[in-house]
């Protein structure tokens, strides 16, 4: 497909920096704190949590971010690329910028860490650690940071491969302390003498941290164990103590800067303190939000840092281990070894707010404003408690797959899933309370839909009366919810319950979608497009289907040959497709029997012959047997062919066959009787009781997975296998002796024969799935776009026929009711910007990163521009990528947080206008206005229709699909059409009152001024403009009065703040008398 080279737009990200990848640094007096995100610093205040400022000169990821020991000002940073940064962050000026000397070729720096050493510069020396490419030993340098050369050290210190674990200690003992893997090094960086231990039980080393004022190091492993060790610098007087609480690895450690307390933290999401002297002595701060990362205590020990893995940062007091802030950027979900996705509920708009919402913290969605940057807050949909991680094992949780949002509700669906017992589903609907300014549980329904949900959706985003909600879930069932009275005695008010409930065909369910007006229903079941009344729907008012071949699934076989011989294409393989080829040709003309069966034999053909390895001898072959079959990870069809590639061939014996084969034909297709017992045995559950009915269930949905994976094991396995043993009818028999074969005759002779299963090869013809479906809006609400795997149909529901179709396989769908645009990111990652009526691209683009979701965000100040000239001219379309960012496509230095606030305006512009006459500069914008009238005038207001006719407009406007017979509505629209004699009067009067705004000319509908009108109405206008002219002159002497006041109790210096005070009351006094 082709694309457009020349796109202005570029790839920007809007949300979702990581903050907590590295540790933070806390100023010398605690009140700031600089956070490193990428190639930025960010500059927090710790009392508030509020960003003040950023520092973004780095070209480079910064991997390391330390204050200089003797200026504290300076702030020095280093990249990934080995360039040094200083800043002087109190004034956020940048300083100087320091490439460091390591050598020629590409080196990576993986760590940096500044010493109290000074040699030869304003700035202390740093440790670096560097590595050229992955596999190569890791080689350190100490750098002086004025200059960027290396120093010469006199060290035997040689590192291994892995990124090392560095802290550096800058008090009165020059110890760093070094980790990778188990191994542990000490390195006195006065005397660069060094030594080397190994943890305990060889566990691997998770974190270290050096004591600020002594000669004591703490180390944490990956068994959740922690070892201070003091007297490290010989082997002989070492001692280390034992500190063991966390069950998990150890994940930070932190010592204050006493020295007389350490803080750990690891997966159990505890924050430990522990006490130097007495490790029994030890206090918690349970149920921090996720995974602590990182710990950092700042000087004054008045505040502990901690970062957790959900993208936050949480300062707490040191002394009662409180909470008192938080910093929390874009919330990240944290991995898991489920392997299910991070993001099921993809990227949604909060109508209420235009918030984005989507998945946050385990059982949480996170409200995230674009227009401001900032997180609102995570709210907490599921109850139950979060399950940390362990090792050995697959922790599930809660998860929350779908949700819905109308401008006063929310619907989510939440499943808890283990694979091991029944599902747990769990459907809620939460209203908006307008006081507390968030969402409050108002009905709970367990177990609406079993296995889980496949779409939730409102039929109204901004309708409140006759609302509805439809949910479709994995057992191909969908349901209508409604609001009720509520049944319980003791608190009044509405609840949801369940309508109405439909399936068809028992059919999977792709998607859902209601039209504008909430009166129609479009569900797709596998390639069928079905339409209920979403009143009542019982059954579906039309189906549609794509004629074959227009859905992306061909219903005719396409063979292609090469008709030159490619390079390297082995010769039986070009006369078995030439042979196969004639065939063909023959066989469009003739129903010949034996043709078909020989072409068979040429589809199917025996198994591919691969190239074998160096065969064994016969001696051992049977070793090679023995070790290959004693691979446990290897299944009974991969072991064969391995043995195959070893010459080594295997058979079955002709007796086993039989019975095996006998045994197959038994069992594998389930029978008719079979099926209808699983059928009626389902229609029973429903008359169960609640508390017997699960288990039940559970039961006879194991039954019927059991089945299904024998049914599915035959073809692709089995199969498969019969085909290596020889045993199919596609394989030739062995060569056997005649002696054999005689003894084989006599004992098969009592045998009856078995009729044989053919081997089947791959089904030529399928159905279509249909994934999206989505309704458009305004004047295009008749058209309906399906996607299917590779293509996408829009139908017209007013001619029942297809419109267009796209040949694109769509991933992903976001559709923008402003502007009827609909987005589509493709399984090749291209974006495809279209309208349904004309589904002709606006706009394309290829190479964009993997997404979880889309979603297009309203613009608070729309531009005055055609969606040809500029598509995102009324919404920008924002995409939610796998490195968990918000990105948008926008041109250089713009962003969605840059469109201004909506004007405000005022009906009554007479008013204003007798307001400005007397302001100080009002004299220049009422010239400004006068002169804009006069232009007017000139050329008269230009007036297209009848505004009163409102009927017209909503005649026009109404939807096609829904609207009702012209019996009905012929008459009423017809009277709207009448203009009464009173409104002709009133018309009059109005264009009468409205003469003294056009200097004394009454305008007509066209624009033209009338050169005469009534006496009466001429007097009474005088008479008006006396009394306005007489009450203009009182309002004017006043103000003028009070403003020779105040300018007299102006002094000549700068005013006090009582005297401001004094101006604002005095002045607001005045407003609240005068009445203009």
């Amino acid at each position: 497909m082709y694309f457009d080279d020349e796109d202005r737009l570029e790839l920007q990200i809007l949300a979702g920096g990581n903050i907590v990848e590295h540790a933070p640094v806390f100023s010398p007096d605690g009140r700031f704190m600089f956070v490193r995100c990428l190639t930025n610093v960010q500059v927090y205040a710790t009392s508030t949590g509020e960003l003040t400022r950023i520092l973004d000169d780095a070209t480079a990821p910064l991997i390391s971010l330390e204050l200089d020991l003797k200026q504290p000002e300076l702030l020095i940073g280093c990249t990934s690329t080995g360039e040094l940064v200083r800043w002087n962050w109190r004034a956020g000026v940048l300083k100087k910028t320091v490439a460091l000397k390591l050598g020629s070729g590409d080196t990576t720096v993986l760590t940096c860490h500044l010493m109290n050493l000074y040699k030869g510069g304003d700035t202390a020396c740093a440790f670096v650690t560097t590595k050229r490419k992955s596999g190569d030993q890791v080689n350190w340098f100490v750098v002086n940071t004025c200059t960027g050369e290396k120093i010469d050290v006199n060290c035997g210190l040689k590192l291994k491969v892995r990124t090392p674990l560095v802290d550096v200690g800058k008090g009165e003992f020059k110890y760093i302390v070094l980790a990778q893997g188990f191994y542990i090094y000490f390195v006195n960086y006065v005397t660069w003498k060094f030594c080397r231990y190994k943890s305990a039980h060889k566990q691997t080393v998770t974190c270290v941290r050096m004591s600020p004022c002594e000669k004591v190091a703490a180390i944490g492993d990956s068994n959740g164990k922690i070892f201070v060790w003091r007297d490290f610098e010989q082997k002989k007087t070492m001692t280390s103590t034992l500190f063991h609480w966390h069950s998990l690895e150890v994940t930070s450690l932190a010592f204050s800067p006493s020295g007389a307390s350490i803080y750990s933290g690891g997966h159990e999401t505890v924050l430990v303190k522990w006490s130097i002297t007495t490790p029994e002595n030890r206090t918690y701060l349970p149920r921090m939000s996720n995974v602590i990362r990182h710990i950092v205590v700042s000087n004054d020990n008045e505040t502990v840092l901690v970062c957790t893995e959900d993208n936050a940062i949480q300062l707490i007091t040191g002394s009662s281990c409180q909470i008192k802030s938080t910093v929390q950027h874009f919330t990240y979900e944290t991995k898991n070894k489920t392997g299910l996705g991070k993001f099921p509920l993809g990227l949604r708009l909060n109508p209420r707010t235009n918030t984005l919402v989507l998945n946050g913290r385990s059982g949480h969605l996170q409200f995230y404003s674009a227009y401001t940057k900032s997180m609102l807050y995570n709210l907490r949909v599921v109850d139950t408690n979060f399950r940390s991680e362990e090792e050995n094992h697959i922790i599930y949780n809660t998860r929350i797959t779908r949700a819905a949002f109308n401008i006063n509700w929310m619907a989510t669906g939440e499943v808890y899933n283990d694979m091991e017992s029944f599902a747990e589903v769990r459907l809620k609907f939460w209203h908006y309370n307008e006081k507390l300014q968030s969402y409050i549980l108002n009905t709970e329904i367990d177990l609406p839909h079993e296995h889980g949900f496949k779409d939730i959706i409102f039929s109204n985003q901004f309708q409140v009366d006759n609302l509805r909600c439809a949910t479709a879930g994995e057992d191909n069932v969908i349901k209508v919810w409604g609001l009720t009275d509520s049944e319980n005695i003791y608190k009044r008010g509405s609840m949801w319950c369940c309508l109405a409930q439909t399936s068809y065909r028992n059919l999977p369910i792709g998607s859902l979608c209601f039209s504008q007006d909430g009166s129609l229903l479009a569900v797709g079941y596998g390639n069928i497009l079905a339409l209920y009344d979403a009143r009542n729907p019982r059954l579906p008012l039309q189906t549609l289907s794509c004629p074959p071949g227009l859905d992306g699934v061909i219903s005719k076989a396409q063979l292609r040959l090469a008709q030159n011989p490619l390079n390297g294409a082995r010769k039986e393989l070009t006369q078995q497709r030439q042979q196969l080829w004639a065939l063909l040709k023959t066989l469009l003309n003739s129903n010949d029997e034996k043709l078909v069966n020989q072409a068979k034999d040429l589809i199917v053909g025996p198994p591919a012959k691969a190239t074998l390895m160096n065969q064994p001898e016969n001696g051992s072959k049977e070793s090679v047997f023995r070790y290959i079959m004693k691979m446990p990870e290897l299944g009974l069809h991969q072991k064969l062919q391995l043995l195959r590639r070893f010459g080594v061939e295997c058979s079955v014996s002709h007796a086993h066959r039989n019975r095996l084969m006998e045994h197959l034909q038994q069992r594998a297709l389930i029978p008719q009787a079979t099926r209808l017992r699983l059928r009626k045995l389902d229609a029973r559950l429903h008359r169960l009781h609640t508390r017997h009915r699960y288990k039940a269930k559970q039961r006879l949905s194991h039954l019927t997975r059991r089945r299904q994976n024998f049914e599915d094991l035959v073809p692709q396995d089995v199969m498969n296998l019969f085909s290596v043993l020889k045993i199919d009818e596609s394989s030739k028999p062995r060569k056997e002796d005649a002696k054999n074969k005689s003894k084989l005759d006599e004992s098969s002779k009592g045998t009856p024969k078995v009729k044989r299963i053919p081997a089947k090869a791959a089904p030529l013809q399928g159905l279509a799935q249909i994934s999206q479906v989505q309704f458009g809006a305004g004047d295009q609400a008749h058209l309906v776009a399906v996607c299917t795997e590779s293509r996408v149909l829009i139908w017209n529901l007013l001619t029942l026929r297809l419109q267009a179709g796209l040949k694109l396989s769509v991933r992903q769908l976001a559709f923008d009711p402003l502007t009827n645009l609909m987005a589509v990111i493709t399984k090749n990652d291209e974006l495809h910007v279209f309208q349904p009526n004309v589904p002709l691209p606006l706009y394309q683009r290829s190479n964009l990163p993997k997404t979880y979701g889309l979603a297009w965000l309203p613009r608070r100040q729309p531009k005055q521009s055609s969606i040809n000239v500029d598509w995102q001219a009324q919404s920008t379309l924002l995409m939610l990528t796998h490195s968990q960012e918000i990105a948008y496509l926008a041109p250089p230095g713009q962003s969605p947080s840059d469109d201004a606030p909506a004007p405000i305006s005022f009906a009554q512009s007479a008013a204003t206008e007798n307001l400005l006459k007397h302001a100080t500069f009002g004299i220049h914008v009422t010239k400004q206005q006068q002169a804009s009238t006069e232009s007017l005038e000139r050329s008269g207001p230009l007036i297209v229709g009848r505004g009163e006719h409102s009927a017209v407009n909503a005649f026009v406007n109404l939807s096609a699909h829904t609207m009702p017979a012209m019996s009905l509505i012929c008459s009423e629209f017809v009277k709207s059409l009448v203009t009464p004699a009173d409104s002709t009067l009133r018309h009059l009067s109005k264009s009468g009152e409205d003469a003294p705004l056009t200097n004394g000319g009454s305008v007509n509908g066209n624009g033209l001024l009338h050169g005469h009108s009534d006496d009466v109405l001429e007097n009474e206008e005088l008479a008006e403009e006396g009394e306005a002219t007489g009450s203009t002159l009182d309002t004017r002497k006043t103000l003028l009065e009070q403003n020779e006041k105040l300018e007299d109790l102006l002094p000549e210096g700068e005013l006090d703040q009582q005297t401001l005070d004094h101006r604002l009351k005095t002045i607001t006094s005045l407003r609240t008398k005068l009445k203009l």
